[in-house]
């Protein structure tokens, strides 16, 4: 299978998990990365276009081989296509941003970490999307590729110089980031977002924060290090075999009227509401898990 070929296997979901695609792009590594970056940057040029082919699906597995390749080269063409205003990121990519672009933007990461921080401080950028870019920071922090006390550093800064309500998801982003780190040193910060009310205590609350407070730093890195939601992209036929669209009885029995939907189940076409309601559900019990290992 020579590389248009491979291109080709991956352009367009078939409902079929497309594994010896995949694996021959590994072993084609160095050719076919050009051809993902070129086509990524192709796309992020013409995002709206590419909201009318609904069975593309090659720009999710150029981020997956991408970020498993560790390529330093795809971390300004990724952060290019998400940097667009408004929704459209998400409606072509779907769970991916709450999921994964954390991971993957801390994959392809070259060790300068100004691309990603004007991205989470950039408030045209999608808040789904700042808030991944935040993410990727923990990321980081999980790997050893950054220390915890240069995250904190630049937290503190985004206590001091961000917006008032309207960055309500990014202090609710930050404020959870902040508690993981086990972050003591922010505390005051933390308690003067919440006397402000700019955090949304359906993610954390005060008590939450303590909880993780009194867990110590040392226990707070081990759990990051532990978790997988903190690891680098390794496997892009682990982390995609499995999502819903490539289970076609699934998309049968549970009634999609769109085939691109994510391991979550939530639909790449679903409206603003859905999209909500499925990720508060999501970090929900996320919370719940975390929560209760602590016990």
């Amino acid at each position: 299978m020579q590389i248009e070929e491979i291109l080709s296997e991956l352009e367009n979901t078939t409902l079929k998990f497309p594994v010896v695609a995949i694996e021959r792009a590994r072993e084609e590594r160095e050719a076919i990365t050009p051809k993902l970056l070129s086509t990524l940057e192709e796309l992020s040029n013409n995002l709206e276009e590419l909201l009318e082919k609904s069975d593309y699906i090659l720009h999710l597995y150029a981020f997956y081989l991408l970020a498993e390749f560790r390529e330093p080269l795809a971390s300004p063409v990724i952060i290019k296509f998400f940097s667009v205003p408004g929704e459209i990121a998400l409606d072509l990519t779907g769970d991916l941003v709450t999921e994964d672009l954390g991971r993957i933007l801390a994959s392809v990461n070259d060790g300068n970490l100004e691309p990603i921080k004007q991205l989470i401080e950039n408030k045209d950028v999608n808040e789904y999307v700042r808030g991944a870019a935040l993410k990727s920071l923990l990321v980081l922090v999980a790997q050893d590729k950054i220390s915890r006390e240069q995250v904190i550093q630049y937290y503190q800064e985004l206590f001091s110089n961000l917006g008032g309500e309207e960055d309500y998801y990014i202090w609710t982003s930050l404020v959870i980031n902040s508690a993981e780190l086990c972050a003591v040193e922010l505390n005051e910060e933390i308690n003067r977002v919440f006397e402000e009310d700019l955090v949304d205590q359906f993610f954390i609350d005060q008590e939450d924060v303590n909880d993780s407070f009194q867990q110590g730093r040392e226990v707070a890195l081990n759990k990051l290090r532990e978790n997988p939601r903190y690891s680098f992209i390794n496997d892009a036929i682990s982390e995609m075999k499995d999502w819903i669209c490539f289970r076609p009885s699934e998309i049968r029995k549970e009634g999609f009227t769109t085939v691109f939907v994510h391991r979550e189940g939530t639909s790449f076409s679903s409206d603003k509401k859905e999209k909500n309601q499925a990720k508060k559900k999501m970090q929900k019990q996320s919370r719940r898990k975390n929560r209760s290992k602590k016990k």
